[in-house]
């Protein structure tokens, strides 16, 4: 009896032990499944320095791949990407076990220190226009000649001006950032003159005016319209029309406003045209009209 129970016993602790054994085999397969590994950081600019580095159990041969071609054996380190881009990093452990993780190079964001100092303004205008300069760059001084009041006339960075007298300018723009003055040619064209000029500009003004009173006179107006943009608008529909030195629109959307309007009788007083430096299309039609009752 006392054989038996002994046995049995034995039975017991065996098939205990033989559990217990069996549990620490499948925690040790779960556990050596799991990839301890990271990356930091994952959002960079090129030139910065990733960190990657591996803990996972019973681990001894690593191969981390970057996406960009090229790869690491140890088990931690850092790597530098050269170029903007999305990249996937995979780390391949003990031959089987992977892990994969994404990285964001972004481009690096231009510096203020690189950038130099501009003026963005139109090249010509109509004599008491109201237009506007921008400055561009970095500065936070800006100190705006028009040349035209012989004195400073602004110090704002975007900055509002209109010309009394026509004639060319030469706009001058100082900052604590520029050795010298930042210069820009402007042209006032005259709002409104009787002069009898026979110049190219007034000979192409004249003809331009008939052929927009024309199309206000209801005569046809693809024959007037087409006239115009193929000799004068090198067939640019979108050219600059501005009338009356304050509303404005492109060729094309002006002329069907004549057409549209018609018999309310528009008279066109005057057309000046202006012409860049070496160029034969004109760039803007500056139409002064006059609307009748």
């Amino acid at each position: 009896m006392q054989k038996l129970l002994n046995h049995r016993i034995y039975v017991i602790l065996l098939t205990l032990a033989f559990c217990i054994g069996i549990t620490f085999w499948i925690r040790s397969c779960v556990y050596t499944k799991e990839v301890r590994a990271v990356i930091s950081p994952f959002d960079v600019e090129p030139g910065m320095p990733v960190s990657f580095a591996d803990s996972t159990q019973g681990a001894r041969h690593w191969l981390w791949e970057f996406g960009n071609g090229e790869s690491s054996p140890l088990q931690s380190g850092t790597h530098i990407f050269s170029e903007s881009g999305k990249y996937q990093i995979r780390l391949t452990v003990n031959g089987e076990l992977e892990k994969k993780f994404l990285v964001t190079v972004r481009s690096k964001v231009k510096s203020d220190q690189d950038e130099i100092v501009r003026i963005n303004a139109p090249t010509s205008a109509l004599q008491g226009e109201y237009i506007t300069f921008r400055g561009e760059g970095p500065s936070q001084e800006w100190r705006w000649e028009f040349g035209e009041s012989g004195k400073v006339d602004a110090h704002e960075k975007n900055t509002i001006y209109r010309y009394e007298l026509p004639g060319q300018y030469t706009v001058s723009l100082r900052t604590e950032e520029t050795k010298y003055p930042v210069l820009h040619t402007i042209t006032i064209i005259p709002q409104y003159s009787d002069n009898d000029s026979t110049d190219v500009s007034s000979i192409i003004g004249n003809d331009i005016k008939e052929k927009l009173q024309a199309i206000v006179d209801q005569k046809p107006f693809n024959t007037n319209y087409n006239y115009v943009l193929k000799k004068y608008l090198c067939g640019d529909s979108n050219t600059l029309v501005v009338v009356n030195n304050n509303k404005k629109n492109d060729f094309y959307s002006y002329c069907q406003g004549l057409k549209i309007i018609g018999r309310k009788k528009v008279k066109i007083e005057n057309v000046l045209v202006t012409m860049e430096a070496f160029e034969e299309c004109i760039s803007k039609i500056i139409v002064i009209q006059t609307d009748l009752e």
